[in-house]
């Protein structure tokens, strides 16, 4: 599943379930950050990944604060996310 800005990945969350959600910082109409704040709210079981091109320290800790499983910086390669999902998965 795809949304297109940061309220369609709730309502998206909220009615899927997912088990793990990858979730950009930068988005459209709500921020990845509130985004974040909602989901458990909506979705508890969802473990959410963080992927985002800032991945300054304070940023990565403070998405982890807010509740991500994980951190994935921009530019990825295709094993850095699998190695996410595992690490997501097993928690």
């Amino acid at each position: 599943l795809e949304a297109a800005d940061g309220e369609e990945g709730l309502a998206l969350a909220e009615k899927e379930q997912p088990a793990v959600m990858f979730l950009d910082l930068f988005m459209p109409k709500k921020s990845g950050l509130e985004v974040l704040g909602a989901i458990k709210s909506v979705s508890p079981e969802t473990r959410v990944l963080v992927i985002s091109s800032m991945d300054a320290e304070p940023v990565v800790e403070q998405a982890i604060a807010a509740g991500a499983m994980g951190f994935v910086g921009k530019p990825f390669h295709p094993l850095e996310i699998a190695a996410a999902v595992r690490q997501a998965l097993a928690s």
